[in-house]
């Protein structure tokens, strides 16, 4: 094997750099010893004009490849084809190729938007979780949407019906909350009101979102309209009202979510106060946007503020509660049928808060999702599972003016 050696110096000392190319042996003797003294020619030049220069001049070129040295070429999206790797390309979700949601010129191209809502300015305690969409997306590198199909579903929800694109995120400011809440809503009405593309399954577009924190919220449905994965509810909740009208909310998490800012605010709350992770969806039932008596939480075991209040507002705004300390003895089956039960027929919003988790899987859950990226990448994929399985038709009185 024969091993080359450039020459490159530099003004004040001459240093070696040891290329061994086990692989260029295809050289002879006389062409090695051209390189050689190219780079003794050039001692004049400073290092990197000389290694520039022998670079561009092709002056040595690996023989890893039989035709020598090759332009790469730029993927906008990396399906592993060729020589793709899992961990290059531009990090769309899952290596999915992306597009942009909010033109009317991408109309019936997709189905199901993947799409980040980078917030956090509705947080109680630590905030971080406007870096949760770019975890998430960097955590789901290992997806091949080619190679996804499901050993129980017997299905590949990447290669179904419906065609599932990235979206990328809503960008808001972090500056005013009031105004990133807008901001949040009309992005999500702008993806919600492209047309999709296999009308003869869902004529409407849907999303999963990936907060950001649980003020943005969104949904999906038993006939699964959309999912929010961590928070983010109110804008989304606004933003599907216009073409599914009220839905039935279905959230993961281990709070209520339904407290009155007025006592999280020590009896006064303004527009910018109001709107927190745990009052959305009171907010949201005060403006008739959600269900009356079909919403469900799962999984709640927070402490409340006082001993009945809480959960009498809770109940006012249409929700009943499955409790952490239920799912061991209800079983999986018995949570399923008490779901069902209680949604029936309705559209359903998904919301899943991160902490709904037990510790031991989310442990620095408070708005972090970059702790749990890798688990939020497989309820994507299970999501994604249910809402192929469910294609969804709004009401012909819902549908956007």
């Amino acid at each position: 094997m024969a091993i080359e050696y450039i020459l490159i110096s530099s003004g004040l000392s001459s240093l070696v750099y040891s290329l061994p190319q086990a692989l260029w042996s295809g050289r002879s003797y006389s062409e090695t010893q051209q390189v050689i003294q190219t780079g003794q020619a050039n001692k004049g030049k400073s290092d990197f004009a000389d290694f520039m220069e022998l670079i561009s001049e092709q002056r040595y070129i690996s023989q890893a490849h039989p035709k020598g040295y090759e332009k790469p070429e730029f993927m906008v999206s990396d399906t592993f084809s060729g020589d793709g790797v899992p961990y290059s390309g531009i990090a769309s979700f899952g290596h999915l190729d992306w597009t942009d949601c909010y033109s009317e010129v991408n109309d019936g191209t997709f189905d199901i938007g993947i799409v980040g809502m980078p917030f956090d300015l509705g947080v109680t305690y630590r905030p971080g979780a406007r870096f949760g969409p770019g975890a998430v997306r960097m955590a789901s590198r290992r997806i091949l949407p080619e190679a996804s199909w499901d050993m129980d579903h017997r299905n590949n929800p990447f290669r179904d019906w419906a065609t599932v694109m990235d979206c990328g995120d809503v960008a808001n400011t972090p500056f005013n909350k009031v105004e990133a809440v807008a901001q949040l809503t009309t992005g999500a009405k702008e993806i919600l009101s492209r047309t999709a593309k296999s009308q003869a399954n869902s004529s409407a577009v849907r999303m999963i979102t990936i907060g950001g924190d649980h003020t943005i919220s969104k949904r999906i449905g038993l006939q699964v309209i959309l999912v929010l994965i961590k928070e983010v509810a109110l804008p989304l909740l606004r933003a599907t009202y216009p073409k599914w009208g009220p839905v039935a909310v279905l959230h993961f998490d281990s709070h209520l979510d339904t407290w009155d800012p007025r006592k999280m605010n020590g009896g006064e709350a303004d527009k910018y106060s109001e709107i927190t992770h745990g009052t959305m969806l009171h907010l949201a039932h005060e403006e008739g946007i959600i269900s009356n008596n079909s919403n469900m939480h799962l999984g709640s075991r927070s402490m409340l503020f006082d001993k009945l209040g809480d959960l009498n507002n809770d109940a006012r705004c249409g929700f009943n509660s499955i409790r952490a300390r239920e799912i061991g003895s209800l079983g999986i089956d018995g949570i399923v049928q008490r779901v069902v039960d209680r949604v029936a027929d309705q559209y359903v919003y998904v919301s899943i808060d991160i902490d709904v988790l037990d510790p031991a899987f989310a442990p620095v859950y408070d708005n972090k999702a970059e702790t749990s990226a890798l688990l939020v990448v497989e309820l994507v994929y299970e999501l994604l599972q249910w809402m192929v399985s469910v294609p969804v038709q709004p009401h012909e009185d819902n549908k956007m003016c």
